[in-house]
């Protein structure tokens, strides 16, 4: 399904805009200097990231089982590479690889995989909710308390279901495991993690030809970012470039196709430079079923 929807989205946008138009663009566009810049910028995302993660594993598991820094770095680096096929497959195998090093059962691992899921979503819409509360960019009156919206459901949950007490680990209560101080922190590190990346891509974008205001930049980035983890996008292509057009009243449609394609090309090399040198390790440590101990994981159902 993911590859007959991506396949719809472009094949519509093609008879929309011009295949030749949009190559022209691409061809005019300073694609070279984007390379070192999306290097750069993604293994900063990657240091948030992690430090993130880490935040949430450090409330879940006693101190001897959590994985390291630089542990858990090298295991969503490795993962993240198959996010550029479907971004599903990267967090199955993420779920994977945390549940074999830190000995957690399937409903645990699936429950640590939501709680971080959710916690990408709302602080990507507290970003977004930021940027157009603080710089009030010229962007659609709608745009905002959706962002809000969602931004402060999740803040509610991790506030709330702390509160929340249950003898059995279940599903949801990860909440009750992490906590409130915990999962407010993890949340500002990735309102970090988004501003890098939104900041950057904004940055590539001037680079390329479009003048788009950084306001407006970042405050549909958020969008096109969510749009992009979607399961109907294949390879990084599909319904986000469908959200990538939001910028068009700032610059030629065909233009702003044109970066995305090739900040999308470029992206995808800086995850595979980041991530391939790591995802032997990570698929070794899920072929032997082995916590961080040295001993074969538990499978509590």
């Amino acid at each position: 399904m993911p590859y007959v929807i991506a396949a719809a989205v472009i094949a519509f946008i093609s008879r929309q805009y011009s295949l030749r138009s949009i190559w022209a663009e691409m061809a005019k566009g300073q694609a070279l200097p984007l390379v070192p810049l999306a290097l750069a910028t993604y293994f900063a995302s990657l240091a948030w990231v992690a430090a993130a993660d880490r935040t949430v594993l450090r409330g879940l598991l006693p101190e001897e089982l959590t994985p390291t820094y630089f542990a858990v770095a090298k295991g969503k680096a490795a993962a993240v590479v198959l996010h550029i096929v479907h971004y599903a497959l990267g967090q199955g195998i993420y779920a994977t690889w945390v549940a074999r090093r830190t000995r957690l059962n399937v409903g645990q691992a699936g429950g640590l995989i939501f709680y971080i899921i959710l916690g990408e979503l709302g602080s990507v819409c507290l970003y977004a909710a930021l940027v157009i509360g603080i710089g009030r960019p010229a962007v659609p009156g709608s745009v905002l308390p959706v962002v809000l919206g969602v931004a402060l459901a999740v803040i509610a949950a991790v506030v709330l279901l702390p509160a929340t007490r249950s003898e059995r680990f279940g599903f949801l209560q990860i909440w009750v495991k992490v906590g409130r101080k915990r999962g407010l922190a993890q949340l500002a590190i990735r309102v970090c993690q988004h501003a890098t990346t939104t900041s950057a891509t904004w940055l590539a974008a001037r680079w390329f030809g479009l003048d788009i205001p950084l306001g407006v930049m970042l405050s549909y980035m958020p969008v096109i970012l969510v749009v992009a983890s979607l399961p109907i996008n294949v390879a990084g292509f599909g319904a986000v470039q469908g959200a990538w057009l939001l910028l068009s009243p700032w610059a030629p449609p065909e233009r702003v196709l044109a970066f995305s394609v090739v900040w999308q090309a470029v992206s995808a090399l800086a995850l595979l430079v980041r991530g391939l040198p790591f995802l032997r390790g990570v698929l070794a440590d899920i072929r032997e079923g082995k916590g961080q101990a040295g001993v074969p994981a538990t499978v509590n159902q």
